[in-house]
């Protein structure tokens, strides 16, 4: 349609139909989650943001296993650590407490069996794509790189952590203006791609209970965003601040969990202020809906159907 037929307005009867049906939504696995807000739409935005240390990157790979064992593809971008150390992590995740292996002489390290370590790499093969930090992190290049691989690898959902990381080509005076364009091209790139895109931007630092005004940066980031999902611990500083800011007493069930996503933002359902509880297994770094939950990945059912795949690993 040329831009001289692009109507000006709508009426009742011109307006495109959409129906909740058509959205393609992608599960995150964190079940709560999904059964409030139905799961992460395509052709939508959304920030995440927490605390360091609260679990952002790590909830960010458990859902990007869920997304491929979904059938599903992703690609990321992860600004500050390096491709092994991602994928690490990662294999934590797949393999499971079942399949991983603790450390003699510290206490907190655990590493994956070798005998499953090629299976999952072959499970995650041409799913996973993990952008390579040698290439640099102007803006411009990681853009083109993950446009590329949507339209090469079809691509369903993007993760870029973070926004510090992105080389926006800002200077002191111009940052936020920088920042506002860059969230706007995202959200119109999740739209012309239809793929979700997940960013996370860090908080400034303060002294209360982190909110979503705390997010550091220009405003159109939480503004233009269809979800805004903060990352908690549940330690004592948030035992405290939680209490303060919203008088919960000490037997509040929110502090049975290790973390805590809450949904600031949610434009599709229009949910906010809920609080979703997981529990952290520090064996597989996962975060599990009950303490009891044991999740099976595809790569193992795959093994225990005597399915094998024949095409090796490639980030």
């Amino acid at each position: 349609m040329s831009e001289e037929n692009i109507p000006k307005f709508f009426n009742s009867k011109t307006i495109p139909k959409k129906n909740m049906k058509d959205i393609v939504s992608i599960q995150t696995g964190i079940k709560t989650l999904d059964d409030e807000i139905i799961g992460l739409n395509k052709g939508q935005l959304s920030i995440v943001s927490g605390l360091n240390g609260s679990g952002k990157s790590s909830v960010l790979s458990q859902i990007a296993l869920e997304i491929v064992d979904a059938g599903k593809k992703i690609a990321m971008f992860s600004g500050e650590l390096e491709a092994y150390m991602v994928m690490n992590w990662m294999m934590l995740q797949a393999a499971g407490k079942q399949n991983t292996i603790g450390s003699t002489r510290y206490p907190n390290y655990f590493y994956v069996r070798d005998t499953v370590v090629a299976d999952i790499e072959e499970w995650l093969f041409q799913k996973l794509f993990l952008y390579n930090n040698d290439m640099g992190n102007k803006v411009d290049v990681v853009m083109e790189a993950i446009e590329e691989c949507i339209t090469h690898k079809k691509v369903d959902i993007v993760i870029l952590d973070n926004l510090m990381a992105m080389n926006l080509g800002a200077s002191g005076y111009d940052k936020f203006d920088k920042q506002g364009q860059f969230i706007y091209m995202l959200s119109k790139f999740a739209k012309e791609n239809y793929v979700h895109i997940i960013l996370v931007a860090h908080p400034r630092k303060t002294g209360g209970f982190l909110r979503k005004e705390d997010i550091s940066g220009t405003a159109d980031i939480t503004n233009l965003a269809d979800n805004v999902f903060i990352v908690h611990r549940v330690n004592e500083d948030f035992k405290r601040l939680s209490k303060q800011t919203f008088y919960w007493k000490g037997d509040h069930p929110i502090y049975q969990y290790s973390n805590v996503i809450e949904v600031c933002k949610n434009r599709n359902i229009g949910v906010q202020d809920l609080f979703v509880g997981l529990y952290y297994e520090k064996e597989s770094k996962r975060f599990k809906n009950t303490p009891d939950e044991t999740r099976h990945y595809g790569w193992e059912r795959e093994i225990t159907e005597d399915t094998q795949y024949k095409l090796p690993f490639d980030l």
